[in-house]
């Protein structure tokens, strides 16, 4: 394997066994940060008012790394690499895929893969997306993974390659937090549900002919990939969601503190759950019975028994 990116002739290679990184400087003082993981270059900074640099030196104890010339110039690490953390960042999100022994941990604006076998990382997907991600979901043969952002945002990317092979038509990137992803099946389709009170269920491929026209009553204009959703479901935030492909349900929760079921095929609701006295932090159906569990903030918990049953 080869790394492009000095001019000049390197000085100095430094791999450390508590860095998940190493670090090159050639002698004109160009520094590069590589990810030993994927080997993708994650930083580049440059040792000022020096005419050679001659030699680096990482110390990771103290965090700094030192550049030596005439003069020593010392730099220190925003943040430090600790072995015991999975991420340097705050883990928003985590999916587990049973098929391939995988583990995808979501900090920030990327992911790393670790094999759920040996605890190590596998490789790191970085800056997937423009803001920070909020939520992950699996496709069924668990090739795809599909991602949501803060700012509204969905994609979907090759889990062996990291390409981005999908872009879905995005919530709004004011108030549209995703807050939910599920994928349908067989039908191939991506329901999400975000901060901005909308649902919108996707195709799972590119089209290049246009979609059909948006059914009646689904208020949702024709848009990219778009085939049916609906507009205003809460009167606030739609916070959690969930999808029983066994009873072709969609239910969500919101700030509102109100849970709803949604009929999967019209994006109709068929039941709204008032019982809740705070914001409903959890939707789940409890497969393969007509069960939907739903919680709250205060850890209020309900079973409710929905259609269709015996």
């Amino acid at each position: 394997m080869k790394l492009d990116g000095h001019e000049q002739p390197l000085v100095g290679v430094n791999c450390l066994s508590s860095l998940n990184c190493f670090i090159t400087a050639d002698a004109k003082g160009m520094v590069k940060v590589w990810s030993i993981l994927d080997y993708s270059c994650i930083q580049t900074f440059y040792v000022a008012n020096v005419n050679q640099v001659t030699c680096i030196r990482a110390v990771p104890k103290h965090r700094r790394v030192i550049c030596g010339s005439r003069q020593f110039k010392v730099f220190q690490y925003n943040k430090p690499f600790m072995q015991e953390y999975s991420d340097d960042n705050p883990i928003t999100c985590a999916k587990f895929s049973s098929i391939r022994f995988e583990i995808y941990v979501a900090g920030e604006r990327s992911i790393k893969v670790w094999d759920a076998r040996t605890g190590k990382p596998v490789r790191v997907l970085k800056n997937v997306l423009d803001s920070d991600i909020t939520c992950m979901e699996l496709d069924t043969h668990h090739r795809k993974l599909i991602v949501g952002s803060h700012q509204g945002e969905v994609k979907v990317f090759d889990i062996l390659s990291g390409v981005n092979t999908l872009q879905l038509d995005s919530h709004d990137p004011q108030e549209g937090e995703i807050s939910y992803i599920g994928y349908a099946g067989d039908d191939h389709t991506i329901i999400t549900a975000a901060w901005d009170k909308v649902i919108k269920i996707h195709m799972d491929e590119k089209h290049e002919h246009g979609l059909p026209p948006p059914e009646k009553g689904s208020k949702i204009k024709n848009a990219f990939n778009v085939l049916r959703g609906r507009t205003n479901c809460h009167s606030k935030d739609i916070i959690c969601g969930d999808f029983g492909l066994h009873l072709d349900l969609i239910a969500t929760g919101g700030r509102d503190n109100i849970a709803k079921i949604w009929d999967y095929e019209r994006v109709m609701m068929v039941e709204e759950i008032k019982a809740h006295k705070a914001e409903v932090t959890l939707v789940r159906f409890i497969k393969p019975f007509p069960l939907l569990l739903t919680t709250d903030i205060n850890g209020q918990l309900y079973i409710w028994l929905t259609k269709p049953h015996p």
